[in-house]
């Protein structure tokens, strides 16, 4: 299974709470631009993608679905809420392992780069991810806790 992590956009946008935050202009143009990227560069496009509920979240994944993966079926999970535990993440993904061969995630740090190292590493401190980027992992265990995987690409906003 290919799995996408894919972090929210900035959202550097006043709000009464943190959970009401939207994208800003910058934050859904390098979203655009990442979407953009994966199509041009051929990544296989996600069959289903789960997003986080929290605006800025739903907004970066439905970007990613409307620009590189129109035919996906879109969904919202508390899972992927900020200050979930790894677990929380990793069940979602083990739960589509018979739905779906490519799959992307849309949420929050720190639990996307704690993801993406335990991923990587079976550490929580190898990678950062960086305001919508993008990370793409080829799975090789599914196990929760012990799942694990190897980075097949990191795009970071910058290359956008």
């Amino acid at each position: 299974m290919i799995v996408y992590l894919v972090r929210h956009g900035d959202a550097d946008t006043p709000a009464e709470r943190d959970d009401d935050r939207v994208l800003s202009k910058k934050g859904i143009r390098i979203t655009q631009a990442m979407a953009k990227l994966l199509k041009e560069k051929e990544f296989d496009p996600p069959e289903v993608i789960v997003t986080s509920p929290l605006p800025r979240a739903e907004q970066t994944a439905r970007i990613m679905c409307e620009e590189f993966a129109p035919k996906a079926t879109f969904e919202i999970n508390d899972g992927l809420r900020p200050g979930r535990e790894l677990e929380s993440p990793m069940s979602i993904v083990a739960s589509k392992k018979k739905e779906c061969s490519v799959l992307m995630l849309a949420g929050h740090d720190p639990l996307f780069s704690r993801l993406a190292s335990v991923l990587v590493s079976g550490t929580e401190q190898a990678i950062e991810m960086k305001k919508s980027a993008v990370a793409v992992f080829e799975l090789t265990r599914f196990d929760v806790p012990g799942m694990r995987g190897v980075l097949r690409a990191y795009l970071p906003p910058k290359i956008a």
